[in-house]
């Protein structure tokens, strides 16, 4: 699915610019959704525990990030963060080759993730309110390189990058039916929508939900 993948974002013609802004954000509304049923289906290599609040050592606050992942294989628990960054500066950062791309990213949160993977001494993380052990942290961006990956494990201390177009291709492969209903919903939602801005007055599908 690789090609295919990043080719339904990188398109040339006159419209390209705007088609892949409009796809980008429409994707990002629901693409922890996508790895949140990634993650339930048994065989994913992990599962999601719910989100984590992680507080460092001196820090006024805590921050919550997108996952908490415990890998099915060795019970071991992970925090992790999404950056899904496609269009953003000409697909600067849509596929990951370089541990460089991760520069830009300054915030406290992303400093309070990047102490996780290094397990900072006196950082706690909270899931569901109760302390959690955990034993590092893990990537999630849109696409990757092996070699990317790997310099970012190597350089960040991350013990894992998974990728949103790896995560796609295993639920497709899987036939995964939660993927395919959260698709086909927001499908119909974007039909109801343009078709009611053109004014047409036929029947909406039933809506099956989120």
């Amino acid at each position: 699915m690789t090609e295919y993948f990043r080719g339904l974002f990188q398109k040339t013609g006159i419209h390209a610019g705007a088609r892949a802004k409009f796809l980008s954000r429409l994707f990002g509304i629901f693409s922890e959704n996508i790895v949140s049923i990634w993650a339930d289906d048994p065989r994913a290599r992990y599962e999601n525990l719910g989100r984590p609040t992680v507080r460092s050592v001196g820090a006024l606050r805590g921050y919550t990030l997108d996952f908490t992942f415990r890998e099915r294989a060795t019970g071991r628990v992970y925090v992790s963060e999404m950056k899904c960054e496609i269009e953003y500066q000409n697909f600067r950062y849509f596929v990951l080759e370089r541990a460089d791309q991760l520069a830009h990213h300054q915030k406290p949160a992303f400093q309070a993730f990047r102490d996780a993977a290094n397990r900072a001494p006196g950082q706690t993380v909270h899931v569901g309110g109760k302390v959690v052990d955990t034993d590092g942290a893990i990537l999630v961006w849109g696409a990757i390189t092996p070699a990317g990956q790997e310099a970012v494990m190597k350089e960040m201390g991350f013990y894992d990058v998974l990728s949103l177009e790896r995560i796609c291709e295993d639920l497709v492969g899987w036939r995964s039916e939660r993927y395919i209903e959260l698709l086909n919903t927001r499908r119909d939602w974007c039909n109801q929508l343009f078709c009611g801005l053109l004014g047409e007055t036929g029947e909406a599908p039933q809506d099956p939900g989120p």
